[in-house]
């Protein structure tokens, strides 16, 4: 009996192992739905939240082995920022700080756009004087300008 339950267990492991090295950890929205992105612009420095949907494998992957495992997928998500880390990461939502993403001109920060690479069904943009710019199914950010 006890053989049965190990070889049952190990069969599980083996099939969550294979599918998330081949198909479900991988670069891309094959498993990963990025829902809604905010930006928060602080000066120069921009903190980003994020929620996202993982699908039922990859959901289960993360809660056996950590939701530290989705950060080379943000990372990716994010690589056309120069200078970022993740704060925090959970199954359905992560906290990224970009620094330095702004530069100020005169009486101005200006914020040039950044390619995503991946889609988010909603990007919001919020201003320090709390103006929100908000677009649908972005695969970039829009360049923007505000008061310093």
């Amino acid at each position: 009996m006890k053989l049965t339950a190990f070889l049952i267990i190990a069969l599980i492991m083996s099939l969550l192992w294979f599918s998330a090295s081949n198909d479900l950890i991988s670069y891309g929205e094959g498993y990963i739905h990025f829902k809604q992105v905010t930006m928060r612009f602080q000066d120069t420095d921009v903190l980003i939240s994020m929620s996202y949907d993982l699908d039922m494998f990859s959901s289960m992957y993360i809660f056996l082995f950590g939701s530290h495992n989705l950060e080379p997928d943000i990372d990716n998500f994010f690589s056309d920022f120069d200078d970022f880390e993740v704060l925090e990461i959970d199954r359905n939502n992560a906290v990224i700080f970009a620094r330095n993403v702004s530069r100020i001109n005169g009486a101005y920060y200006l914020y040039d756009s950044h390619e995503l690479n991946g889609t988010v069904d909603v990007l919001l943009m919020v201003l320090p004087n709390g103006d929100t710019n908000s677009f649908i199914d972005a695969s970039s950010t829009e360049a923007t300008f505000y008061d310093v």
